[in-house]
C-alpha cells in the first residue's frame, strides 16, 4: 500500500497519555506527521493554526468532550472537509449516532487496532482530498449546489447557493445550518428507494430562510455527503405549471417545457446538461403521466396547459 505524503498530518486528541503514546508511535511508523492534544480546547487551538489531514478524536474527555469539540471544528471553514474519526470504548448506537451527527465520518472502538485504524485513515484522507477538489470545482461552476449529510446538516454550499440559503439574513454567520425537516426526511426516503432500485421522487419543496426552495438530488459527493441542487420556487413559470398539473418531477417538467418549445432530445441534453439517453428515460415517464404516446402529443398537451395558466 502506498505510504502517506510527507505533508499528511494527523491530529490525535486523547486525555490518556498511554493512548496518545501508542497512537503516535503507530502513526509515525506508518509515515504520518503527528500532532497531539490532551483536551478539546487544545485541539481547537492547534487545528485553527495547522490544518491536519485527519483528526482522531477521543469521544469522552473532561470539560469539552469529543462530540462538542468536533462540532466546533466543523464550524471553521478550513476544517469542514477534514475527516474526524472518533475513538472510544462506548459502542452503543446512540453514541455512534451522536458522533456522526457532530461531524464524524467513522467510529473506532477501543482498544484500537493500529493496523485497522491506519487503513481507515488512508481511505478517509483520500475521500476528503477528493471531496475538497470537487468543492473547489463546483465553487467555480456558478451553480446553486449544496452538500448535506443524512442528519440534514448542510456541510458546504457554492457561493450562489449560500446567497439563496441566507434568504432574509437569518442564517447563522458561523454555520450553513440544516435542511428543513421535510427535506431531510425526503432525502433519506429517496436514498432508501434508490437502494432498492425503485423510482423515488428526486425533488422536494420546503420553506427555508423565508423562501420556498426546491431541493433536488444531484449525486453523492463522498461516503457521507450528498449533493443537492437548490432553486427558489417563484411559481407561475411554464415548468412549475407543468410540474403541478401532471405530477412531474422538476427534471421531467424541465424536459417537457423544452419539448413544448420544439427542442430535440439532443438540444435538451445540452441545455439541461444530461445525456440524450437520460432525456429519453424522462420522456418515457412523461408520456405515461400525460397519457400520450409520442413527443408531438406531449408538446400539444403541455402547450395547452401552459396557455391555460
Amino acid at each position: 500500500m502506498n505510504a502517506p505524503s510527507p505533508s499528511e498530518t494527523v491530529l490525535v486528541v486523547d486525555d490518556a497519555p498511554a493512548s496518545l503514546g501508542m497512537l503516535t508511535d503507530a502513526l509515525e511508523e506508518a509515515g504520518y506527521t503527528v500532532l497531539v492534544a490532551q483536551d478539546g480546547r487544545k485541539a481547537l487551538d492547534i487545528a485553527a493554526r495547522i490544518t491536519p489531514s485527519a483528526i482522531l478524536m477521543d469521544a469522552i474527555m473532561p470539560e469539552l468532550d469529543g462530540f462538542e469539540t468536533s462540532k466546533q471544528i466543523k464550524q471553521l471553514d478550513a476544517l469542514r472537509d477534514v475527516p474526524v474519526l472518533f475513538m472510544t470504548g462506548l459502542s452503543q448506537t446512540e453514541h455512534i449516532v451522536r458522533g456522526l451527527e457532530s461531524g464524524g465520518v467513522d467510529y473506532v472502538t477501543k482498544p484500537v487496532d493500529p493496523d485497522e485504524l491506519i487503513a481507515r485513515l488512508r481511505v478517509h484522507i483520500s475521500n476528503a482530498r477528493n471531496t475538497h477538489s470537487a468543492h473547489v470545482a463546483l465553487d467555480a461552476s456558478g451553480r446553486f449546489l449544496i452538500s448535506v449529510d443524512l442528519s440534514g446538516r448542510i456541510c458546504w454550499a457554492t457561493p450562489q447557493a449560500l446567497a439563496l440559503l441566507d434568504g432574509k439574513g437569518t442564517r447563522d454567520e458561523e454555520t450553513f445550518g440544516e435542511l428543513p425537516v421535510e427535506a431531510t426526511e425526503w432525502l433519506r426516503g429517496y436514498l432508501l428507494e434508490a437502494s432498492k432500485h425503485a423510482l423515488g421522487n428526486n425533488d422536494v419543496v420546503a420553506a427555508m430562510s423565508g423562501l420556498s426552495l426546491r431541493f433536488s438530488y444531484a449525486g453523492q459527493i463522498s461516503s457521507g455527503e450528498h449533493l443537492l441542487r437548490v432553486t427558489e420556487v417563484v411559481g407561475g413559470g411554464p415548468s412549475d405549471i407543468l410540474r403541478r398539473s401532471f405530477d412531474l418531477t422538476e427534471r421531467e417538467a424541465e424536459v417537457l417545457t423544452w419539448i413544448a418549445n420544439g427542442k430535440s432530445n439532443k438540444e435538451i441534453a445540452v441545455i439541461l446538461e444530461m445525456s440524450p439517453r437520460t432525456v429519453n428515460k424522462h420522456l418515457d415517464r412523461i408520456f405515461g403521466k400525460l397519457g400520450v404516446e409520442n413527443r408531438t402529443s406531449a408538446a400539444v398537451v403541455s402547450l395547452k396547459r401552459i396557455l391555460e395558466g
